[in-house]
């Protein structure tokens, strides 16, 4: 591929990492970042072993443009970010001889929500969002991340939020490609996510392939246990994906159960809400 990092051919520049395929594979994973201590670190890293077996084309993108994190989509209401990224996609895509179909977007926590909100975008066929926030707004709002807030929207009001929170609701709703494979995966104590679907489960159910997995597990008690539960299952699935196949899960649990101390009574509380999508007990 002949694009090397920054891509400037946009308004923005945009820092990125590629490697080629591997095996003949014919397949492009996008890889969005989450808020990250150390803003160089790549999820899922280029340099680590997690995707050394992947067999797809990878493509690593920053979200280093300025001095807040942008969610790769917006620096004071105006999505020259969003464009320049759609922009390296499409360029990537294009060089590797590829279309939308054979591409998958992928991220965790903030990574999530671009995933979701650029895989409509771009017309990715493959969108796979681990612990996303689906309440942008709320979520760095809950966090003390004005910074964030007001880097993205231009002030820290509560319309602001609210705009905030719009943007990743809005793509699905008004999404007219039914045919995607989106994979939605959280649990009970995920409430950057969970607490937030209600509104926006009925649209995702209309895609032809939605799989919504909730953890069942002790070991998920927050965002970040439940983030790093599920990496290993979110690795195997990118590999089922690069090589052209696409698992249908439907609305289920994974993970092994609770230990009786009381922290399974959200998530059975949770199962009517969500139609019936966690097993209550007995």
């Amino acid at each position: 591929m002949k694009l090397v990092s920054p891509y400037t051919s946009s308004a923005r520049p945009v820092n990125f990492k590629f490697r080629a395929a591997r095996k003949g594979a014919k397949h492009l994973i996008v890889i969005f970042t989450s808020i990250r201590a150390d803003r160089s670190w790549l999820d899922f890293d280029h340099d680590g072993p997690l995707l050394a077996h992947n067999r797809a084309n990878l493509l690593w993108i920053y979200d280093n443009f300025g001095a807040e994190y942008s969610y790769y989509l917006t620096e004071n209401r105006n999505f020259e970010i969003e464009v320049a990224v759609s922009q390296l996609i499409a360029e990537v895509i294009d060089q590797l001889g590829l279309s939308s179909s054979d591409c998958t977007m992928v991220g965790m926590s903030k990574g999530g929500s671009a995933a979701l909100r650029l895989g409509i975008r771009c017309n990715a066929k493959n969108i796979l969002a681990l612990t996303p926030q689906l309440a942008i707004g709320s979520y760095l709002l809950n966090r003390k991340r004005s910074a964030i807030i007001e880097y993205m929207s231009g002030n820290t009001l509560a319309t602001d939020i609210e705009w905030l929170n719009s943007l990743v609701p809005e793509v699905v709703r008004s999404d007219s490609n039914r045919d995607r494979n989106i994979y939605l995966i959280t649990s009970p104590y995920d409430p950057h996510c969970i607490d937030y679907l209600d509104e926006v489960l009925p649209y995702f159910r209309r895609y032809s392939n939605f799989s919504l997995i909730s953890t069942a597990s002790d070991l998920t008690r927050n965002h970040l246990q439940t983030l790093h539960y599920n990496v290993p299952f979110v690795v195997s699935l990118l590999t089922i994906l690069a090589e052209g196949l696409a698992p249908r899960f439907g609305e289920d649990s994974n993970g092994f159960g609770f230990d009786g101390s009381g922290h399974r009574d959200r998530h059975f509380k949770l199962g009517p809400k969500h139609g019936g999508l966690l097993a209550g007990p007995g």
